[in-house]
């Protein structure tokens, strides 16, 4: 048995809300921020350190709007973030993109004004990865579904979970990824699946098991993949004219965090690539790109980056590395190569449980002066937990630490001390002002 001192429960452990609108005013009170967005604390210090945030935030987004720059940032739900948490949860390390030297030949494509594939019909709604660094997935799934729509004149919805839980061998689940492994992924595994068929789970930053019974029936395949001529705005808007096109931005800075509206023009956003986008169209100033943070964010979850900048790499980096798949055909056959599944959990056991019956990748753990014991999961990213199970209660929190390793553990925190955690045999525990559930 490991003993750990218990962490400052520093970061919140993030929950989309999903389905909530955007706020009509772009600074609201703590209490509308709040209630809008169904926000919900462990115990009053947590909720006074979100409030400061909030606070600190709400600064920064007024002083920005006092310019009257031609972009507006606002108030949404990520404004309880410090922007480092807000990088670690929505952001990943993409994986370094190794140009092939090979790009696509737009020579003699006669480039219209303007292109719009949302009102084209050629665009799935704007979806929500949640707390998992799988922007990736959502940006190679959007630009597939792209392609076959101008190639069959329908629009799928695509399986961003298949290529989280399956694509093992490149790319990195909820740790990051790049498109064009995935691209890649797609085509030796002859297709990928609906979204209707393999829907999306990884939201909590729990990356699941691949299942080969849900991705049996491909719904799109990719025949190729290209890159676009990087760093040269006619190059893609040549690309952006035959479909979507597949994108990388840096999105670490408060121009992202809180953007709202209007066209973005600011250098200070920087071009260290650290997202996967969509690119959905342009204007004579502007490319128009989908986000994959939810419609309370930006323009309903677009956002719109100004073709003009000091850099060759674009505003926030768009023009670094974009690239997009060619659709091809559904045949009947036996499937590409079967994806080796991760391992799951140890049968008969469950995170949070109770030892010696500990999921091999737990640690079974006892605070020092508390009593009882639980198995507990190792934090994702320093700050990310598995839910509990559902015969247990308590929030999961990264709030644990290993004095000799540093290594950062879950547990489920309560508030009521002496009450059941969801189960007789686990009781909460008072602990530096709040609880901790605990096996007697």
């Amino acid at each position: 048995m490991i003993f750990f001192a218990l962490l400052s429960l520093a970061f919140a452990e993030y929950t989309p809300s999903f389905g909530a609108v955007p706020l009509e005013h772009e600074v609201v009170s703590w209490d509308l921020f709040k209630t809008h967005f169904q926000k919900t604390y462990t115990n009053k210090y947590e909720e006074q350190h979100r409030h400061k945030i909030f606070l600190q935030n709400v600064d920064k987004i007024m002083a920005h709007n006092e310019k009257g720059l031609s972009w507006k940032m606002g108030v949404n739900e990520f404004a309880d973030l410090h922007e480092d948490e807000f990088e670690a949860i929505f952001l990943n390390n993409t994986f370094k993109h190794t140009p092939s030297g090979e790009y696509h030949n737009f020579e003699g494509i006669e480039t219209p004004d303007a292109v719009d594939w949302v009102t084209e019909g050629g665009v799935t709604n704007v979806k929500n990865q949640g707390s998992c660094g799988s922007c990736w997935a959502f940006s190679t799934t959007g630009s597939l579904e792209g392609a076959c729509f101008v190639k069959n004149k329908q629009l799928t919805s695509l399986s961003e979970e298949e290529l989280v839980q399956c694509d093992r061998s490149r790319d990195n689940g909820c740790q990051g990824g790049l498109m064009d492994y995935a691209f890649q992924f797609i085509k030796e595994n002859g297709g990928v699946a609906s979204e209707a068929a393999y829907p999306y789970t990884s939201g909590s930053g729990v990356r699941g098991t691949c299942s080969s019974a849900k991705s049996a029936n491909p719904a799109a395949t990719v025949a190729s993949y290209t890159d676009v001529t990087p760093d040269n705005v006619d190059a893609l808007k040549a690309a952006l004219a035959q479909q979507p096109v597949s994108v990388a931005v840096e999105a670490d800075k408060s121009a992202w965090q809180f953007y709202k509206s209007g066209v973005l023009t600011s250098e200070g956003c920087g071009t260290k690539l650290d997202h996967g986008v969509l690119a959905v169209g342009y204007a004579s100033d502007y490319f128009k790109v989908k986000n994959s943070w939810g419609t309370t964010w930006g323009e309903e979850g677009y956002i719109r980056l100004s073709t003009t900048s000091s850099s060759r790499h674009g505003i926030c980096g768009v023009l670094s590395q974009p690239s997009f798949p060619i659709c091809g055909d559904i045949t009947p056959g036996p499937p590409g190569p079967t994806p080796t599944p991760g391992p799951g959990p140890t049968p008969g056991v469950e995170e949070y449980g109770k030892p010696p019956n500990c999921p091999s990748d737990d640690v079974a753990i006892e605070i020092q002066g508390v009593t009882g014991s639980f198995c507990s999961p190792k934090c994702k990213l320093g700050i990310f937990c598995p839910a509990a199970p559902s015969d247990l209660s308590g929030t999961p929190r990264c709030a644990l630490e290993d004095s000799s390793s540093s290594s950062k553990y879950c547990a489920l925190m309560c508030d009521s001390p002496g009450a059941a955690c969801g189960n007789a045999g686990m009781t909460c525990k008072s602990i530096q002002g709040t609880g901790i559930c605990t096996w007697d």
